[in-house]
């Protein structure tokens, strides 16, 4: 019997997508600017993927969801802001 995928498979492999792309970026691009946004805003849907299903934290208590979040988006921000300075 041939077993379905489900959420968290789906989840793994568009993980597995996002990273290839960034590699992607990595080896074709030689705008270094561009490429570091990009990459910060790929790392910050991936690490939001990562919380609400491997780490589970959709269904914990909102203030450590909101932490989380906030550490997620404060520094690939910091990223993106050195790059353009």
């Amino acid at each position: 019997m041939m077993k379905f995928f489900g959420k968290m498979e789906y989840c793994w492999w568009a993980l597995i997508g996002i990273t290839l792309f960034n590699t992607f970026l990595g080896e074709k691009f030689n705008s270094s600017a561009l490429v570091s946004i990009l990459v910060a805003l790929t790392v910050m849907c991936k690490g939001l993927m990562i919380i609400d299903h491997f780490m589970e934290l959709r269904h914990a208590h909102r203030y450590l969801r909101l932490l989380m979040r906030a550490y997620l988006i404060f520094f690939p921000s910091l990223i993106m802001v050195t790059t353009l300075l």
